[in-house]
This record gives C-alpha cells, structure tokens and sequence, in this order.
C-alpha cells in the first residue's frame, strides 16, 4: 500500500463530521452534529486551499450524506442530507442557505443514519434507527418503498446495482433481491 500524507485540514464544522462526499475532485461535502452540511470547493491547489459554505442548516444533528450525480433533470446534482430531525433534505448544490430545499422525504419515524444512492443517480436508500430501510425515486417526491424484515435499527445501506439493495443492521445483513 502506498504512503498517504495529510494535504489539508478543512476548519469550520464546530461538532464532530459524521459523513462525507466527493461530489468532484475540487469539492468536499460534509455533514456534522453541528447541525450543518457545509460545501467545501478548492481554491488554490499548492498549498490546498478550501472556502467553506453551509449549504443547509438544521436543529438537530446530521449525520448522513449522500450525493445524486448529475442528470438531465438535475444537471448539478443534488445534496442528500439527514440525521436526528428524521427528515431528508434534498437540494442541488448552488442552493443558498435561505432557499428551499429541491424536497424533503418525510417518512421515517427516527434518526435517519444512512443514506445512498443508486448509480445511475435514479434511487435514494435511506436507513434508520425506526427499523426501517426506505426507496425514494428521485423526482418522484411523495412515496417511498420500506423494505420490510429489519428488526433492529438500520445502520447501514447500499444500493449495489440497480436490482440490489443491501441494509445492515447489528445482527445480520439482509439483501433484498
């Protein structure tokens, strides 16, 4: 395995980053219990330089974070971004802080400690500590699918392919064929 060295410290979030993405080589997105996700882009290369934005500022902790890559429909992408408020905030990147979100996923019943998206930027998987695994369809807004069988709060997920999903919880793992 290869030598790492740190190349950068990215100062801002005042609680401790849960998650975060690489939407693009120049960008960092994280998500803290400081209640924000905060959008880092590159400015200088040598020495590495970031300028920070909250991107989304909540009232309770976030803790999850997954990015849609860009689509027809969403050319930028989008920020996927939820924790202990239980609901998922969806917005595109350039949004300011005061704009409303692109949708917020209502459903889950509990800190919302996962999240994925599927390749092909169609599906979001979402996990929670209510014991429930749900699939929104992104652009499609008001229903999810809950993926029955957890017994135990849903730590982790995956969208493998676009016919597999896979949730992990405590005790076992499940695949939902």
């Amino acid at each position: 395995m290869g030598d790492y060295k740190l190349s950068a410290v990215l100062r801002g979030h005042e609680s401790d980053v849960r998650s975060v993405a690489f939407p693009h080589p120049t960008t960092v997105v994280s998500a803290s219990r400081d209640f924000s996700v905060r959008l880092w882009k590159l400015q200088s290369e040598k020495p590495p330089s970031f300028d920070s934005t909250i991107k989304i500022q909540g009232k309770e902790f976030i803790n999850s974070l997954a990015i849609v890559p860009p689509t027809a429909e969403f050319p930028e992408g989008l920020i996927v971004s939820s924790g202990k408020d239980q609901i998922i905030d969806v917005r595109p990147p350039s949004k300011a802080l005061d704009d409303n979100a692109e949708a917020l996923l209502i459903g889950h019943g509990s800190n919302v400690c996962a999240l994925d998206v599927s390749q092909d930027g169609s599906l979001i998987i979402s996990g929670s500590w209510d014991t429930e695994a749900r699939v929104w369809q992104v652009g499609k807004w008001g229903d999810s699918t809950v993926l029955k069988g957890h017994e135990a709060s849903v730590w982790a997920v995956l969208a493998y392919d676009s016919a597999t999903i896979i949730t992990g919880i405590f005790i076992s793992l499940f695949l939902q064929l």
